[in-house]
């Protein structure tokens, strides 16, 4: 058992490729009224406002996108925050909705991998 740790560690950090965040509803906390926006990073589209525009990246944690003449950057802090600041010079921080059962889902993967690994 004490060897099974480290030997996972070192697995994961040799020849594992970053993978850009998940797709997620990411809303401003600071309003009663929800003010949303849905980022899929892996298939690049970003919806605002129930319109669709094109995400690009700069970098795995780096987007951008245009809506109405405004350039907007997009800044992953973590999986559950990104920050948004705008050529018109707004800056939001917005938090991730979680869905219903994710967390489950989430941990009956890990344990399936562990599961796998071990070769059961």
């Amino acid at each position: 058992m004490r060897m099974l740790i480290p030997a996972i560690l070192i697995s994961l950090s040799c020849g594992v490729k970053p993978v850009p965040p998940p797709k997620g509803t990411f809303c401003d906390p600071l309003k009663k009224e929800r003010d949303c926006i849905t980022l899929d990073f892996r298939n690049e589209k970003t919806i605002l406002d129930d319109k669709e525009y094109p995400l690009k990246s700069s970098s795995i944690l780096n987007y951008a996108f245009s809506a109405e003449s405004v350039t907007y950057d997009v800044e992953v802090l973590n999986e559950n925050r990104i920050r948004i600041i705008g050529t018109d010079g707004s800056q939001k921080l917005f938090l991730r909705l979680k869905e219903k059962g994710e967390r489950k889902k989430e941990w009956a993967r890990l344990w399936q991998v562990i599961k796998e690994s071990l070769g059961q």
